[in-house]
């Protein structure tokens, strides 16, 4: 997951990781059972399996917050995004299953940003490419990952829109 960090404040982090989701919430709550498993092609995720990515990297880049925090400069284990995906079968899950998805991963977000209101910013640990991380990175990696990733089920559901016309 290589974004470019420190474009955004701890502000913008903060506005980003509470809006997000919303705006997720909101996307996925216009989706039809098809628009949901619509993608960009053959080999590319569904609508349904990005929500599913969105949560899977919110449960591992979580988890990073807290070791660092808890033990700082831990080794941060190694994650495979497209084996989560596949393993968890997103493809499967129905519209409510998605949406209950939403809910889980919303109460995950809480508790990450309830350990981002302390003065954690500055603790770090070891990424296995990226090197140390600190909070303020994670949590900056984190809200851009999202932003990206709405934009791709907006571009997704433009494009349905626009063949269905």
């Amino acid at each position: 997951m290589r974004v470019k960090t420190g474009v955004l404040t701890k502000t913008e982090i903060m506005t980003s990781l509470h809006e997000s989701l919303r705006k997720l919430e909101e996307l996925v709550w216009t989706c039809d059972e098809a628009t949901l498993d619509e993608s960009f092609g053959e080999g590319k995720w569904s609508i349904k399996q990005i929500v599913g990515h969105l949560y899977d990297t919110e449960e591992v880049w979580s988890e990073r917050i807290e070791q660092a925090i808890s033990n700082e400069h831990t080794l941060f284990a190694s994650y495979d995004p497209e084996i989560y995906v596949k393993g968890r079968a997103y493809e499967t899950y129905t519209a409510q299953e998605v949406s209950a998805l939403i809910e889980r991963l919303k109460e995950s977000r809480n508790k990450t940003l309830q350990l981002l209101e302390k003065d954690t910013w500055d603790f770090s640990g070891l990424h296995p490419e990226e090197g140390i991380m600190t909070v303020q990175i994670l949590a900056e990696t984190i809200a851009l990952h999202e932003i990206h990733h709405l934009d791709q089920i907006k571009a997704i559901m433009s494009m349905r829109a626009s063949s269905d016309r």
